[in-house]
């Protein structure tokens, strides 16, 4: 079976480790990359052909884990800029899941409606199975 590589932006270190040690158990996620906040992931992919290179069986990640409340550039000002980053690069496959603690109906329907948002993930409810369910939803192997 394929690894997928994955990123994961947010701003708290503890629901990063988290979020990697419920990925590393689903035994499909190779490759986590990480950002603590919005701008450094858009810093991330504006260096995509020096990421390619240092990476070139991980670059770009395949599903990225977003954060709705972050300091800098929260989660849908990264979406709005990722669109753009999004339509010039040559893999239009990165989809992105939500991974937040909110469960705010307003921002899951924001959310949802950027067409590369697969999925909304609540940080109280996460577990290895329900990530590799989403993960396996997703991905086009």
């Amino acid at each position: 079976m394929n690894k997928f590589s994955v990123m994961i932006i947010d701003d708290n270190e503890v629901d990063r480790y988290l979020l990697t040690r419920h990925l590393k158990k689903t035994g499909i996620v190779g490759k986590i990359f990480e950002a603590d906040d919005g701008t450094s992931a858009i810093e991330f992919f504006d260096s995509y052909q020096s990421n390619k290179q240092k990476n070139p069986n991980d670059f770009p990640p395949v599903v990225l884990f977003l954060d709705v409340n972050m300091p800098l550039m929260d989660g849908f000002e990264f979406l709005d800029k990722f669109t753009d980053i999004r339509q010039s690069i040559k893999d239009q496959s990165i989809v992105v899941m939500m991974f937040t603690s909110s469960d705010n109906d307003e921002e899951k329907q924001r959310a949802l409606s950027y067409p590369f948002v697969k999925g909304f993930i609540s940080k109280s409810n996460v577990n290895s199975e329900l990530l590799k369910d989403k993960i396996q939803s997703v991905v086009v192997s």
